[in-house]
């Protein structure tokens, strides 16, 4: 995330980070100069997501590139995996990806311009790993929301790109 900031802020994008240690992603940001902003952000609270889009564009202006970037690795044998754990995969890597895009796609049909939203899988994304069920599953779900969401936009022919990464 921070690598992926520090590149875009050098080509000239207004870079907000959203962490969930807010103070991590405010060092992160003052470290980047410019206009960058870093705040507290839990991906997973909802509520608070929509918050953090609301200030961003008060404070930044419209949201033209989303990139979801959050995500955990937990590694169990699946009887090892508590069900606290699959929650928490699930949930990050996984609902808070569907969560996000589905309230920018609201955000830049409402404003008619588009824009771009990057949802980070990975390799496991694609690629089955032993002892990592759980992991694997929800960055497959990313991947297939992602491509559905690609596809849909394409025929539509929405403003919006959807893409996908997978990362090694």
């Amino acid at each position: 995330g921070a690598a992926t900031a520090r590149l875009l802020a050098g080509e000239g994008a207004r870079v907000v980070i959203g962490d969930v240690d807010g103070g991590l992603a405010a060092t992160t940001a003052a470290g980047l100069g410019g206009q960058a902003l870093g705040l507290r952000l839990d991906v997973t609270d909802h509520a608070g997501f929509t918050a953090f889009l609301d200030q961003v564009e008060r404070e930044r202006g419209p949201i033209d590139v989303l990139i979801n970037n959050a995500g955990i690795m937990p590694l169990n044998r699946i009887e090892d995996e508590s069900d606290r754990t699959t929650h928490d995969i699930i949930g990050l890597n996984l609902m808070a990806v569907i969560y996000a895009t589905k309230e920018m796609v609201t955000r830049m049909k409402s404003r008619g311009t588009g824009g771009q939203i990057i949802n980070v899988s990975s390799a496991a994304g694609r690629i089955p790993i032993a002892g990592a069920s759980t992991y694997v599953a929800s960055k497959h779900g990313v991947s297939g929301f992602s491509n559905s969401l690609h596809i849909e936009f394409k025929a539509e022919k929405t403003p919006i790109d959807i893409s996908v990464v997978h990362p090694a």
